[in-house]
């Protein structure tokens, strides 16, 4: 389940800021209310708390740029990461700069789990040979051990038998 939740999902979405621009309002309060428009959608989207909702500089700077004419609708993408999610503009230099990040970091974690895998292998070959050689130590030589002839196997049969039929 640890897993699970390190694993990085990314989506893109466009969210409406149409609310945001209500004729009317100050040109600062449209802006502030197109940044929480944003907060909100993703804290329903993926059921976090503000806390662990991340607006990038980038989605910010775009939103403040244009304050007095809010656009109607903004194109960003979510990275869900470690219990957070990180939004950015579609096509922003943070954006591939996080996704660089996390290709490396998938790389890294594969070569740890082949190394990983490498020493477990190792490790049970070399337990497999110990156990060989105990088996080949424990048992006797082939020459020291005594093979009943068929005959003497005959008699302890037949005294063994007659041992039964007394009692």
């Amino acid at each position: 389940m640890a897993e699970k939740e390190k694993e990085s999902k990314s989506a893109e979405y466009t969210v409406s800021l149409r609310k945001a621009s209500l004729k009317g309002r100050p040109d600062i309060q449209k802006a502030k209310n197109a940044i929480a428009i944003l907060y909100k959608f993703f804290q329903k989207k993926y059921h976090k708390p503000k806390e662990q909702v991340k607006i990038s500089n980038e989605v910010n700077e775009e939103v403040w740029k244009n304050s007095n004419n809010i656009q109607a609708r903004i194109q960003v993408q979510a990275i869900k990461k470690d219990n957070k999610v990180l939004v950015y503009l579609k096509e922003s230099k943070e954006l591939k700069k996080a996704l660089e990040k996390e290709r490396e970091g998938e790389k890294k974690t594969a070569e740890k789990k082949k190394e990983e895998e490498k020493k477990k292998k190792e490790e049970k070959k070399s337990a497999e040979k110990e156990k060989k050689e105990e088996t080949k130590e424990e048992k006797p030589p082939a020459e020291k051990t005594e093979k009943l002839s068929e005959p003497k196997q005959e008699e302890k049969q037949e005294q063994e038998s007659k041992k039964v039929n007394k009692e």
